[in-house]
């Protein structure tokens, strides 16, 4: 069974003129469609990454991003590899690689994630096999942008996955959500990853207005991790 938002007017509605384009992002649920079925869907976009697919407990669901989701995901992702590459932190970024495990009945594919402080084993791969979540260790880092439809089902399927930190970004702020021992996400100020940035500060710089381009926001973007980042990441020891 398939449920798809927005719901579509009924055929007994008066007419009202030329449908109004989709707005947000569009999602489509497959309620009990077991890990087989599953599997089926993720070979369906074939070479692409989209729409989105999240498993969680035997549903999936599928999500086509709008252009303000994909804006802010790509700016979260050009941040992290700004401030790796200015920072000299090794990094191995894999973007919307699909990550699942049979026995957790769990499977995402994120907006943007990273390997840093498990990038060896991922980079020792260099590019020539998958990652597989039961061997390999999950990505240190996933962001999540959020417009027209919660990240919960994405965030509990990370949680399954122990990824230790998860980005979830929609258009009114940043959290920092880290995994704790007890196996729960908790909000935190500062990054898992890069404890000397703030989500305030981070989500600032997303959501900067007034760039005639994504190259002069990079631009901006790398001169500030120079004069600022670096000098703090110095002062703490680093």
């Amino acid at each position: 069974m398939a449920t798809v938002t927005p719901t579509p007017t009924p055929a007994s509605a008066p007419a009202q003129g030329p449908a109004e384009p989709a707005r947000g992002d569009q999602r489509v649920e497959f309620v009990g469609i077991g890990w087989e079925g599953y599997l089926s869907l993720l070979k369906v976009p074939g070479e692409k990454s989209r729409p989105q697919i999240i498993y969680l407990n035997g549903d999936a669901y599928l999500v086509s991003p709008s252009a303000i989701h994909e804006r802010f995901g790509k700016r979260l992702g050009m941040f992290v590899m700004t401030v790796v590459e200015e920072l000299d932190i090794p990094c191995e970024p894999t973007g919307e690689t699909t990550f699942h495990r049979h026995d957790m009945e769990a499977g995402v594919q994120p907006d943007e994630s990273f390997y840093l402080a498990n990038y060896r084993p991922i980079a020792a791969k260099d590019g020539k096999e998958d990652i597989d979540l039961d061997v390999d260790p999950p990505p240190d880092l996933v962001i999540e942008v959020v417009h027209t439809h919660p990240a919960t089902q994405a965030v509990e399927v990370l949680r399954r996955l122990r990824v230790p930190e998860v980005w979830v970004c929609t258009k009114e702020g940043l959290s920092f959500l880290v995994r704790k021992k007890n196996g729960r996400y908790a909000e935190a100020k500062t990054s898992l990853s890069f404890p000397f940035l703030t989500s305030d500060e981070v989500f600032e710089w997303v959501a900067r207005p007034g760039m005639a381009s994504m190259t002069q926001w990079v631009k901006a973007l790398r001169q500030w991790a120079r004069e600022v980042l670096v000098p703090r990441l110095r002062g703490q020891g680093g």
